[in-house]
């Protein structure tokens, strides 16, 4: 067995925001940053019941918790969501990452079919 990830990114303003995911079969993993290379950022769980926990990190702590209550919405998972993101990007950012992680959930379910 091997593990996957799905990515895709999306434009906000002049900057580039990269995002992936993979499918566990109890969880979804999702991280989120800006720049070429992938980083490990403020890092969030969050059960389906919408029980929510900042794990690592507090500077993207808000939106990595939307994410991820987003994502374990979409999915009946529990969400671990990491995010990276230049100070003051995240708070404009929210809708354009909320779009880029249902779409990476997405992909990942096509792939399945």
């Amino acid at each position: 067995m091997s593990l996957g990830f799905t990515s895709g990114e999306a434009r906000h303003e002049e900057r580039m925001i990269h995002g992936a995911a993979t499918e566990l079969e109890n969880a979804v993993v999702a991280f989120f940053w800006e720049g070429e290379k992938p980083r490990m950022g403020t890092l969030t769980v969050t059960l389906p019941d919408r029980n929510s926990s900042p794990l690592l990190g507090d500077r993207d702590r808000q939106l990595a918790l939307i994410l991820g209550a987003q994502l374990a919405a979409l999915t009946g998972k529990m969400a671990l969501v990491s995010v990276n993101l230049p100070v003051g990007l995240g708070d404009e950012a929210g809708r354009t990452l909320l779009e880029l992680a249902r779409g990476l959930i997405r992909k990942e379910g096509e792939e399945d079919d």
